[in-house]
């Protein structure tokens, strides 16, 4: 093997072991906090730390499941909006509200080609995005949305990983 190839190699490993430790650290704040409005923005700000996403939000749908509401995030634009009390419209508005409804992850590599994407003047940096369906059972309680200043930032591992991690955010709020 090059060197170029063990380097590439070893740099692979190291993100996998940091989102491993994610998965460890999301699991011990899931076990451990059990007040959903204390648990959620520690969730936003864990993810953020060991993926390095600008914006992490943890959107919850309303009971009538018309809306996706904005309930945590470590942004300063998410945190603006929390204060705004941000909501999209279930089916209808971005990425967040398709998730909300399809119940099906969704991933813009390119916001700027992506005809679903919401371009949110609180997060101006976003150039690529991925939502994720909070469930319980067959019912979706909300979604997970991560965004990247990077274009074409998520790859199939993330995608597992993250999926992981929305199944135990969905445990957690179930419980």
């Amino acid at each position: 093997m090059k060197t170029s190839e063990l380097e590439e190699a070893s740099n692979k490993l190291e993100k996998r072991a940091s989102q491993l430790t994610a998965v460890s650290v999301v699991a011990r704040a899931v076990a451990t906090i059990r007040e959903v409005d204390r648990l959620l923005p520690d969730i936003a700000e864990i993810i953020s730390q060991q993926f390095g996403f600008y914006h992490v939000g943890i959107f919850m749908n309303d009971a009538a499941n018309q809306y996706s509401i904005l309930r945590a995030s470590n942004s300063e634009g998410g945190k603006r909006m929390l204060k705004q009390g941000h909501r999209l419209r279930v089916g209808q508005v971005g990425i967040v509200g398709n998730v909300a409804s399809t119940g099906k992850a969704r991933i813009a590599l390119d916001t700027g080609e992506d005809a679903v994407f919401f371009n949110n003047p609180n997060l101006p940096d976003t150039k690529s995005e991925m939502a994720l369906p909070l469930t319980v059972g067959k019912s979706i309680i909300g979604v997970l949305d991560v965004q990247s200043t990077e274009s074409a930032a998520f790859k199939a591992d993330d995608v597992e990983i993250l999926s992981i991690l929305a199944d135990q955010l969905s445990i957690a709020i179930d419980n």
